[in-house]
């Protein structure tokens, strides 16, 4: 198994960064948890693999679209499989596609069923053979030929998030509204709208992947990462890894996580 990030050429409003991951036979049969980033992501995949989310399960093949995920779901292959990923910038989907967003939560589909345009517009890429950074690289150039929408409240979302992200997902509800004079109700319709989950869970959801990112890549220890991420004990930790990731911390620290050791890189 082969799995890179890949960085954007050059900073935009859309693509935080793109990965590649190659799966080969010795990998096969491949079954992991895949942990949500608090992305929305389209993906190509060149053989049919399995995803289990919210207890649904989906057959991708070809350009899918993920849309915001709140707990891990279940990745399973049984052929080797190319797999480039396109990674959004939580409000890009949005922008791009100029529908509720939250219609996409929780859910893996073709993305010919949901936008063609775009569909087309990306599609004849993955023929031309390209891997790596050369195919990061055609992806931006074609999504710079995008009308983007933006509007007041694409922006507010946009700086909110700014924050959540400085804080490393180290803040609350309360205290963003202290920082943008708006009312809760309007910043959780819009959050919903534009990335497809509430302010609460997308501050939660960040925390704890920030958290896991940290782990993984040995930073500090488990008890010091929680401390540091302002959990208020062990058990309000373990609640919050059982909630996104269904499984108890210590059988997760237990096992061998090869897949996602190298999704959590850094």
């Amino acid at each position: 198994m082969n799995f890179r990030y890949i960085k954007c050429t050059n900073t935009n409003q859309l693509v935080q960064n793109f990965f590649e991951l190659t799966v080969d036979q010795s990998s096969i049969p491949l079954k992991s948890k895949v942990i949500p980033t608090a992305q929305s992501h389209i993906i190509y995949t060149n053989t049919p693999i399995q995803t289990e989310c919210n207890k649904v399960t989906y057959n991708s093949n070809g350009l899918v679209v993920l849309g915001q995920s709140y707990k891990s779901y279940v990745l399973k292959a049984t052929n080797p499989y190319f797999n480039f990923g396109i990674n959004f910038h939580p409000t890009a989907l949005y922008k791009i596609l100029k529908t509720d967003i939250s219609k996409l939560t929780d859910k893996h589909v073709s993305l010919s069923e949901i936008d063609n345009k775009l569909y087309t517009l990306l599609s004849p890429i993955f023929k031309e053979n390209l891997k790596g950074t050369a195919l990061a690289k055609r992806i931006e150039n074609q999504l710079q030929k995008l009308e983007v929408y933006e509007s007041k409240n694409t922006k507010l979302v946009d700086e909110a998030v700014k924050v959540i992200y400085k804080k490393e997902g180290k803040i609350n509800v309360e205290e963003l509204l202290k920082i943008f004079p708006i009312s809760q109700k309007h910043l959780e319709v819009q959050f919903k709208k534009t990335i497809g989950l509430t302010p609460l869970k997308f501050i939660k959801l960040y925390k704890f992947l920030s958290l896991m990112k940290q782990y993984e890549a040995k930073k500090a220890s488990i008890s010091e990462l929680i401390d540091y991420y302002a959990y208020y004990d062990l058990s309000h930790f373990t609640k919050d890894f059982k909630l996104f990731m269904n499984q108890k911390p210590s059988d997760y620290f237990k096992s061998e996580n090869i897949f996602l050791n190298n999704y959590l890189k850094l």
